[in-house]
């Protein structure tokens, strides 16, 4: 259900007013009801009595409130600036007007979101340059590692190994020829200079047979493993690179689409059928009605379409009388602008919780209160001022007495009969009470004399004893329960 627009708060003169044409009519009536009650047999000098007597019983609650849609859509601003938490208002459609789903009904300004959309377009291109970047040097590192598997380290390895077969074949002809020339020496064809000479070359043959063996192992044993490894750190590198360019490009072009979806926000349509209601702006303790020029923000309700075939009235109930108000409750409306029409009306909610009041009424608690309208005249629109009669107890033709002529004896009530001269004490069995008279449902007839002011005649009467408080349970505890069977009789 829709927020309800604050009611109207009457002037300090125009609250004066009421209350003293509130007490005048209440004094009014006690005076009609003594003067039609009185009896007229009664002796001048004798106490002042008055008949118990039937008629209709009516006990209502009177209550101002404002007309509101009781279906009401609110159309709000969604708008959300990276540029500031302000927008202006450039175009809105009278109030009024009918509109169907898809009208506009209010035009943002979008130039600040314009300037983030070029913005932000520039870095969803810079992204997508990082990306392109990223991804052509995974694409390299991974290459890198294929082709050093393939072709690169198998080239190294055969190289390696053909340099292995080479110094082994060397040393395998320095081995021979220096067992010729040993024999050769020991014949004596050559010179001992030239055995060393042999010896000296079939030592290099071995010098240059173990540095190829052992750059073979290098070459398996270290340079492969740290190449991969490289090649690995690079790929993988390179992947988290490209990841994070992509994730970078997605987050930007999301942006982008929000600030272009921001920017259809500011053109405001309708979502349903309906007439225009403009909403008011509160801005430094005053309110703007919505108009162009002004300024809104997000989640500020900017129209609202209400459905004009169900009207509701909100009103304040006052915190001494919310306990008498009860869901389902009958009632009848009277608008200010069509007096002569009485409206059928039922309470549909009553908030659990008392309405904020500013600091000059800070003490009156008050709880919204919806009273549904069967069936509003047309032209009834919201913001009209209303008034509300809650029916409480409506009674046809019961006995009635007026209230001061009832009086507590500990838990139970009496009225004083008044028959000859000599005074009674009866006990009765009250009903319901609208603060004037009360209903007697059970210890007097139509037609008997009672005391009027009976609390002055107490002493005249004899009054059942009172049975004393249970041990622990005070006199004030017992005067306690006792007012609280007066308020549920009442």
């Amino acid at each position: 259900m829709s927020r309800v627009p604050p009611i109207r708060r009457r002037r300090r003169w125009e609250r004066w007013l009421l209350s003293l044409a509130s007490l005048m009519a209440t004094l009014f009536l006690v005076g009609a009801a003594v003067r039609m009650n009185l009896s007229q047999g009664s002796r001048p000098s004798g106490p002042l009595t008055c008949r118990v007597t039937r008629g209709p019983f009516e006990h209502d609650v009177v209550v101002q409130g404002e007309v509101e849609s009781a279906v009401n859509v609110e159309v709000r601003c969604e708008v959300r600036s990276d540029s500031g938490s302000w927008v202006r208002i450039l175009d809105v459609i009278p109030e009024g007007t009918m509109v169907q789903p898809g009208d506009v009904l209010v035009r943002l300004d979008s130039s600040g979101l314009e300037a983030d959309r070029d913005r932000q377009r520039i870095v969803c291109e810079q992204a997508r340059a990082a990306v392109i970047q990223a991804r052509t040097r995974y694409e390299t590192a991974k290459l890198n590692k294929e082709a050093y598997l393939g072709d690169e380290y198998r080239l190294a390895e055969e190289k390696a190994r053909s340099a292995l077969m080479v110094a082994e074949e060397a040393e395998r002809r320095a081995r021979e020829f220096l067992a010729c020339s040993r024999e050769l020496f020991e014949e004596g064809y050559i010179t001992e200079l030239q055995l060393r000479a042999d010896e000296y070359a079939w030592r290099a043959a071995q010098t240059d047979l173990q540095i190829a063996r052992i750059r073979l192992a290098v070459l398996e044993n270290f340079t492969k493993p740290v190449r991969l490894t490289q090649l690995n750190a690079a790929l993988v590198t390179a992947q988290a690179r490209l990841a994070a360019a992509e994730c970078h490009e997605n987050l930007a072009r999301l942006r982008l689409k929000k600030i272009e979806e921001q920017i259809e926000k500011c053109v405001v349509r309708a979502h349903v059928s309906g007439q225009v209601v403009l909403a008011h702006l509160f801005h430094n303790d005053h309110a703007h009605m919505v108009q162009p020029g002004e300024l809104t923000m997000e989640s500020r309700v900017l129209v609202r379409l209400p459905d004009f075939r169900k009207m509701q009235v909100a009103a304040l109930v006052e915190e001494e009388k919310i306990a008498l108000v009860r869901p389902g409750m009958a009632a009848t409306v009277r608008l200010q602008a069509f007096p002569e029409v009485v409206l059928r009306g039922r309470v549909t909610k009553i908030d659990e919780y008392p309405v904020a009041e500013d600091w000059l009424r800070s003490a009156i608690k008050r709880y919204r209160t919806i009273i549904a309208i069967e069936s509003a005249p047309p032209g009834t629109r919201p913001g009209m001022t209303a008034e509300a009669r809650l029916h409480l107890h409506r009674l046809e033709n019961p006995l009635q007495v007026p209230c001061p002529a009832v009086i507590r004896h500990g838990e139970k009530s009496y009225c004083i009969l008044v028959k000859d001269g000599e005074f009674e004490a009866r006990e009765v069995v009250l009903g319901p009470s609208n603060g004037v008279n009360f209903v007697v449902r059970e210890g007097l007839r139509e037609g008997d004399q009672v005391a009027l002011a009976a609390a002055a005649h107490r002493d005249k009467i004899q009054l059942p004893k009172l049975k004393q408080p249970a041990p622990g349970v005070s006199s004030l505890s017992a005067d306690l329960r006792g007012r609280g069977a007066d308020q549920a009789q009442n």
